[in-house]
């Protein structure tokens, strides 16, 4: 057995066969829902979480968990990665034995799709209306997968790696069920079970002791909650400059042009967990939130600004209608045109600006 999962299991006083599920989790939304969704003893006493460093150091260290290193992007990084999948690959069943037998709850990225192997799956989103948005033929998301796929890479991947590895986010025979909170519409579901479940809905049916651990699991404080509700307006950032190519001052000349329209003292910026862009150096006067929660965890446990404010973000689609929205979309650069495809779109009812 992989000396760090033995250690793991120990440390919360797990034996190999206490494992009977497993649940992949590079992002906090699907790890949300997925705690949502078990009956406490699975989540607390019969999972093993598979995670990335998106998820922060002190959740990880409250969970039994293996934790990939998926960015770094020095060669050293980059060596160990492909050692990873290849270990992954062919020797997952003596390091994690569980993977033989566990049912798998996942966010099916390709690494992580290498711990399921060929068995059947339960898929989670990544954010509200995941699949809507990147799981329709014509998506941008999509086309870039079948690209990957079709290519000579992609096709050594396939074969080396597996199906799924490059046919994820549902599209494949071995996503059984996929678990939404709001109704999606794509192709993929079709054939597939589906069960639609709101995280409120989820949250007010938790235990106290479940709803006590999540709080405590993602440090979210009364200090937070009266911090964001002391402003109207709630900014959501996205890892645009990584994600879609845009330079630092093409950045800030889209962010000023926003943040014009708005009384500096009565904005608030919450920060994706992926975007490292140093907000206070370019506005100063803005207050910034860079706690890595979930923004609809934030909205549960009470966090209701009068407007939300984003250039494309699907944060703003875990907040009720009641709560105005200011949707900046991907029409304000090229790059952002160009990366998420000119039919992407919310799905809540949003005031274009």
């Amino acid at each position: 057995m992989d000396r760090h999962c033995k250690q793991q299991l120990e440390k919360f006083g797990m034996k190999v066969e206490d494992v009977t599920h497993v649940c992949i989790a590079p992002t906090l939304y699907p790890l949300l829902q997925y705690l949502l969704l078990m009956e406490d003893d699975i989540a607390f006493r019969h999972t093993f979480y598979f995670v990335n460093e998106l998820i922060p150091e002190k959740v990880r260290t409250q969970l039994p968990c293996q934790c990939f290193n998926y960015f770094g992007k020095e060669l050293s990084h980059k060596l160990n990665r492909r050692v990873i999948k290849l270990k992954l690959r062919f020797f997952k069943y003596v390091d994690f034995p569980f993977l033989k037998t566990a049912e798998f709850f996942a966010y099916d990225l390709p690494y992580g799709s290498l711990c399921i192997g060929n068995h059947k799956y339960n898929l989670l989103p990544d954010a509200p209306n995941c699949m809507t948005l990147n799981s329709q033929y014509d998506s941008a998301e999509y086309i870039r997968m079948q690209n990957r796929a079709n290519s000579l890479m992609g096709k050594v991947q396939r074969i080396v790696y597996g199906d799924l590895f490059v046919n994820y986010l549902g599209h494949n025979s071995q996503c059984k069920a996929v678990y939404l909170t709001e109704e999606n519409t794509t192709p993929v579901l079709n054939g597939k079970t589906v069960s639609i479940q709101t995280l409120p809905s989820l949250w007010e049916k938790s235990s106290k002791r479940k709803k006590d651990f999540i709080l405590g699991l993602f440090n979210v404080t009364a200090t937070d909650i009266t911090l964001l509700n002391s402003r109207p307006n709630l900014f959501f950032s996205q890892p645009l400059l990584n994600d879609c190519g845009l330079t630092e001052s093409e950045y800030v000349d889209i962010l000023t042009k926003i943040f014009n329209n708005y009384p500096t003292d009565s904005l608030i910026i919450k920060t994706h967990p992926r975007d490292k862009f140093n907000y206070t150096k370019h506005f100063p006067n803005i207050l910034v939130f860079s706690k890595a929660i979930s923004s609809q965890l934030l909205y549960i446990t009470g966090v209701t600004p009068q407007t939300i404010i984003t250039i494309s973000s699907t944060a703003i689609e875990g907040f009720p209608e009641s709560i105005a929205c200011d949707y900046y979309g991907i029409h304000i650069h090229p790059k952002l045109e160009h990366f998420f495809g000119n039919e992407y779109r919310p799905a809540r009812s949003v005031t274009y600006k």
